[in-house]
């Protein structure tokens, strides 16, 4: 399998630069693992040192963090605290069960209700808007942040510095564990970011951004405990949950686009939806055009129908907000039932369709 890896050239003067290589990825043995083999190639041969289990629920009571965690988050009773332990824990060779089932349920649970929640609310959405309005509501950025507004906190402490501070051994089990000693103690020197092999992977070369391990966790953290809170209380439980910490929150759709010619987009959405009558802008009202401070009203028309219109200090300024308004009213369109509310949801009880099926984006 081909794969990308990143060489460091130290020859230019400013300093550093990665160049993508086109390699092969080779498959490696997992040390922290400490898997037990004859031969590597005898896969029957393999075995796992490592005994894992679950933290015990009485030991999980015990550490204040993980109970202010789960009164902070109103968690139903039936919510075990050792599924929530489980939940921050991200370290898969110390011998507690690590979050990886719970994260990849709870990103499955969270992609499906986010998903659905803007197919239904927002029909008309272009694709690139859509994909960016998941990310602003599921993605690591967002995660992370809801992590910290939780109030979940990262163990930065080693074994030597718990065990010589008398730090009591509860209070782990309630921050977010997915460093090693070796980490914590590792000197990091302030305007130097030393990237993993995973934070290299997700460098953006043109914004030198990328999602680090603490980012990450967050996210990972996130996702589990919502992955948790399916498996002790059910589906009910998991979406009211998710409406109120994920979707409850302001999604500004009207800044995701950028119409780089928006009166030949306008002129296609038109010809797609078989307006029979040609597209027109027509200046509606001015003031001032003799004046430094002239303001137009233009409008934009499909025969006697208006589809929006824009006011600017200038005729072609006028013309490009109308023309734009009338864009973003077509793709923000949310329908609504009878009475007058949003349309349900196919995971509410008792659901039947009652808005549109989206018809696909617009070629330009």
């Amino acid at each position: 399998m081909l794969s990308r890896s990143f060489n460091i050239l130290r020859g230019k003067p400013w300093g550093f630069s990665l160049v993508p290589v086109r390699t092969y990825q080779v498959s490696r043995n997992d040390e922290s693992l400490k898997t037990e083999y004859d031969d590597i190639t005898n896969y029957g041969s393999y075995k796992n040192t490592i005994f894992t289990h679950r933290l015990p629920e009485s030991t999980a009571q015990q550490s204040p963090p993980l109970v202010a965690l789960h009164f902070r988050l109103n968690l139903p009773k039936t919510y075990q605290f050792s599924t929530l332990s489980q939940a921050l824990n991200m370290i898969k060779y110390e011998g507690l069960a690590n979050n990886y089932g719970l994260n990849t349920l709870g990103k499955t649970l969270l992609s499906y209700y986010v998903s659905e929640y803007l197919l239904v609310r927002y029909p008309r959405l272009p694709m690139p808007i859509h994909n960016a309005a998941v990310d602003s509501l599921m993605g690591v950025e967002s995660l992370y942040e809801l992590g910290k507004a939780w109030g979940i906190q990262v163990d930065t402490t080693s074994k030597l510095d718990k065990k010589l501070s008398l730090e009591s051994e509860f209070l782990q089990y309630g921050r977010l564990r997915f460093l090693s000693d070796q980490d914590k103690n590792q000197f990091t020197e302030e305007g130097i970011i030393e990237l993993n092999l995973q934070e290299a992977r997700t460098l953006n070369p043109n914004t030198n951004h990328f999602i680090s391990r603490e980012h990450d966790a967050y996210a990972s953290a996130v996702r589990s405990i919502i992955g948790g809170l399916y498996t002790h209380c059910g589906e009910t439980v998991t979406k009211k949950f998710i409406d109120d910490h994920i979707l409850s929150r302001k999604l500004l759709l009207e800044n995701m686009f950028q119409f780089s010619q928006p009166t030949r987009e306008l002129a296609r959405l038109c010809e797609k939806l078989n307006f029979k009558e040609p597209l027109q802008i027509r200046l509606m009202a001015e003031t001032g055009r003799l004046s430094s401070h002239a303001i137009y009203v233009a409008g934009v028309f499909v025969g006697t129908e208006k589809l929006g219109e824009g006011v600017g200090s200038s005729l072609n300024e006028a013309k490009t907000r109308a023309v734009v308004n009338s864009l973003m009213s077509y793709y923000l369109y949310t329908p609504i039932n009878e009475e007058g509310n949003p349309v349900k949801l196919p995971s509410d009880t008792d659901y039947k369709l009652e808005g549109i099926i989206g018809d696909g984006d617009v070629a330009i």
